[in-house]
């Protein structure tokens, strides 16, 4: 594989008096970089909290691809609105997933019931989508460092609130001279930019929150019970109410089944007595977070509202794996992005992504390549929240173990991204500091706002990133699953 760093000497080293991880701590510490801990056992408090892991350095990342990523944010938010508005479509790809993704089947069932009872005139035709749609390089050794998509999340699209204020610790360590000088790489402000996330993701749901028309209304954050990782939620509410006057609420599923009301005659959807602009989930991804028949019909009642979804039950379920395969192949892809120009870009971000049914010619490639080296490929579910994936030569095993072959329907098999070997950093967690080589994970937020009914884009843009680098022999990528840490760019 191709190096990305010709030369090997970044981050520098640390000499024994260099006060940088205590440095960094307590910035984070003081600026709400954190993350409650974990409950050990025997307590009954979450009171407690930890900085988030974090990189002691930026991590290099090559400029033109950095921008080449920012610049496709709003092709894709565009993709997937095209997606999520065709029904049909989406009801070919839940057929593929009977019987063998029971969360998936329930998502889309719901979503039927309420296209039945508003007689395919939604409530609220106004959804928005905040997206992210995450990148590694991928290198070797005849071609220059390219991006390839990982995947493109829908709905819970994490860490917009701390991956702003990592950027902020890194340029303030930098600023303070806490970092040691060195001669090979320009470590300058220019080269570590400052990350607009946090605030141009309230912009998103602010713009919602004003398109709905009730300025004493309030957004509904949808969370699950205990969450860890509410800082990085904290961080938009915080900039909702201090920039755009608007007021948040948060509240469970299992609380929204006790406390949510639907107005029988106008639709309207409340909480604690207040009328509801956005509804925003940051939980509902997993079927965990569904423990009883009221959380479901929860969710009803709020897909049924005048409330503005984020995302709508067609938008959760575009963000499918499966959907993601198949959008892959051109003949499909061409249909919800016509332009030849414009799909060319998109499809150069593609890894081979194929299906594994027994019939059709991709499934029967897909299962040969399986047989015969699975150490290249990663096989998914239609899951999100980290911790889900089946890698390499794990896969014929896994696959083995499902009750029968039908099963193997709920997952896609996807081509191994080979990223650079050679980048170098240190990660803080829980105050211990370790070093090795690590790989970084690229993700671009994007904010869309569109009209279901007439498929009119109201607004559409890119909204910051997020770095996530972990150690190269971990497989997963999870900062809350325990497997990554927050990062930077140091643009090169």
């Amino acid at each position: 594989m191709a190096s990305l760093l010709a030369d090997t000497s970044y981050p520098p080293s640390l000499d024994e008096e260099s006060t940088l991880t205590t440095t960094l701590r307590d910035w984070a510490l003081s600026h709400g970089l954190v993350i409650r801990a974990p409950l050990q056992t025997g307590e009954d408090t979450d009171e407690l909290s930890t900085h988030v892991p974090l990189t002691l350095f930026p991590s290099p990342f090559p400029r033109k691809l950095f921008e080449e990523a920012k610049g496709l944010q709003t092709v894709f938010n565009e993709l997937y609105v095209n997606v999520a508005n065709d029904t049909e479509f989406l009801n070919e790809i839940t057929k593929g997933l009977a019987g063998v993704d029971d969360f998936m089947a329930d998502l889309w069932k719901l979503h039927l019931e309420v296209e039945k009872e508003t007689k395919g005139k939604p409530t609220q035709p106004l959804t928005l989508g905040v997206f992210r749609s995450d990148y590694l390089l991928h290198t070797s050794p005849s071609v220059e460092p390219e991006i390839r998509q990982v995947e493109l999340n829908t709905i819970s699209a994490s860490f917009g609130g701390l991956s702003a204020r990592a950027a902020d610790a890194h340029r303030f360590l930098l600023k303070s001279g806490e970092y040691p000088e060195i001669d090979s790489f320009s470590m300058s402000e220019d080269s570590m930019p400052e990350n607009p996330s946090a605030k141009r993701l309230a912009s998103g749901l602010a713009i919602a929150h004003k398109a709905y028309g009730v300025q004493d209304a309030v957004v509904l954050f949808v969370v699950q019970p205990g969450e860890r990782n509410v800082f990085d939620q904290r961080w938009l509410e915080y900039y909702l109410l201090e920039t755009h006057n608007i007021r948040v609420t948060r509240a469970s599923l299992q609380e929204i089944a006790v406390s949510g009301k639907l107005d029988p005659e106008n639709k309207k959807f409340g909480i604690y007595s207040k009328e509801v602009s956005v509804v925003y989930y940051r939980s509902g991804y997993t079927p965990a977070d569904y423990p009883t028949p009221e959380t479901w019909a929860a969710r009803k009642q709020m897909e049924l509202s005048t409330a503005i979804k984020c995302p709508s039950l067609a938008t959760h379920f575009a963000g499918a794996k499966k959907i993601q395969q198949v959008l892959v192949e051109d003949e499909v892809l061409s249909k919800y992005c016509p332009d030849p120009r414009v799909r060319a870009r998109i499809s150069s971000t593609f890894a081979e992504i194929l299906p594994l049914d027994a019939d059709s010619a991709l499934g029967k490639r897909a299962r040969e390549l399986i047989a015969v080296k699975p150490e290249k490929y990663v096989l998914k579910p239609q899951r999100e929240g980290g911790g889900n994936n089946v890698y390499r030569e794990k896969i014929p095993g896994f696959l083995a173990s499902l009750p029968d072959e039908t099963y193997w329907n709920g997952y896609i098999l996807m081509e191994l991204i080979e990223p650079p070997t050679d980048v170098t950093n240190l990660i803080i967690r829980n105050g211990k500091v370790t070093s090795g080589n690590v790989i970084s994970e690229l993700g671009i937020f994007g904010c869309v706002l569109w009209d279901t009914v007439s498929g009119d884009i109201k607004e559409n843009f890119e909204a910051g990133w997020l770095l996530r680098t972990k150690f190269a022999e971990s497989e997963e990528g999870g900062v809350a699953a325990g497997f990554g840490s927050i990062d930077s760019v140091l643009l090169i």
